[in-house]
């Protein structure tokens, strides 16, 4: 009986030292997590860029991220009726959910259920004007991007407020972000502070200080997707699908 009792605390043990070590590899933080950062000279707790798996983490601008106390969402420029929202006020538009990618142009792409409103909420209690032909998003962390207000009002355009069925993080955009699927993830600008309508186009933020284009659109190529292991699949150009995606259903036609 000693032997078998033996046996068991020595396997135990061992198990226990395997996972130790493997633990003892990972990257950690002061908190004892693993923390992912590629960049470590940033503090720690800010938002920053993190290869964390499943779904990696982007920030040109680190920063501590919105302070809901202090945050509003200001909604202006060639418009009939300047709006401006509190964090609660979202919650009052008709809420709808998807599944979509949002594909890096660093090549790898990650999938999410979000949830949100639509951009033409927006534009029915705002009502630009008939020359308002374009959208600028500010950003908290002063990122910026612009869009033709035809983009905003597809189907799968959304401004999320939660994602897998959790409120939306701080690493993730937290207050409010914007989910574009067929546009590259840096068009899908976070922490969202103001949207101004306009009758000219504006630059975005990595037009301005990376090799980035305007547009944006996702172009025919290779994807990695992180579900997937990165392993390379070839994509068309917009919205990516890969054979384990589910596609959205159909719009319905007038009968």
């Amino acid at each position: 009986m000693f032997g078998l009792r033996f046996k068991l605390n020595r396997r135990l043990f061992l198990k226990a030292f395997s996972f130790s070590a493997l633990a003892s590899l990972w990257p950690k933080n002061s908190a004892g997590t693993v923390s992912f950062q590629t960049n470590k000279n940033i503090p720690p707790n800010y938002i920053q860029n993190r290869d964390v798996p499943g779904f990696f983490i982007r920030s040109a601008n680190p920063f501590l991220g919105v302070d809901i106390r202090e945050w509003g969402l200001a909604v202006g420029g060639k418009v009939k009726n300047p709006v401006a929202y509190g964090y609660e006020d979202l919650f009052g538009f008709p809420r709808v959910s998807q599944v979509s990618r949002l594909k890096c142009v660093e090549c790898w792409s990650a999938k999410a259920r979000w949830e949100g409103f639509r951009f033409q909420d927006l534009v029915d209690r705002a009502q630009p004007h008939p020359e308002a032909k374009y959208v600028t998003f500010q950003s908290a962390d002063s990122y910026y991007e612009s869009y033709m207000l035809e983009e905003l009002l597809r189907p799968r355009v959304l401004m999320v407020l939660r994602m897998n069925n959790q409120p939306l993080s701080k690493d993730h955009g937290f207050p409010l972000r914007l989910i574009a699927p067929f546009k590259y993830g840096y068009k899908s600008v976070k922490y969202i502070t103001q949207i101004t309508f306009t009758d000219s186009r504006k630059r975005n933020y990595w037009a301005d200080y990376g090799p980035y284009s305007v547009d944006g659109t996702i172009q025919p190529g290779i994807d990695h997707p992180l579900d997937f292991n990165k392993k390379p699949l070839p994509i068309n150009g917009g919205e990516v699908f890969h054979p384990f995606d589910s596609r959205p259903a159909a719009p319905k036609t007038p009968q």
